[in-house]
């Protein structure tokens, strides 16, 4: 493969126990979008202006703290 071809790695990861899948997986399709959505709006009102910088680096690929 060359070089070029490889895509930077950044972003986080986290753990997801086979009992919390379950749990999701017997919700509604709308219940799972109302999760997710709820989600979303907490996360956004809960961070602060260097979460979200550090959000915005994580989407481009980016480690969550700028490289020097």
């Amino acid at each position: 493969m060359s070089q070029h071809c490889v895509k930077k790695r950044g972003g986080f990861r986290y753990y997801v126990s086979e009992e919390q899948l379950h749990a999701f997986a017997k919700l509604t399709p709308l219940q799972r979008l109302e999760w997710v959505d709820e989600a979303r709006t907490f996360t956004l009102m809960a961070r602060t202006p260097e979460t979200a910088k550090r959000q915005e680096r994580l989407r481009r690929g980016e480690t969550i703290v700028p490289v020097k």
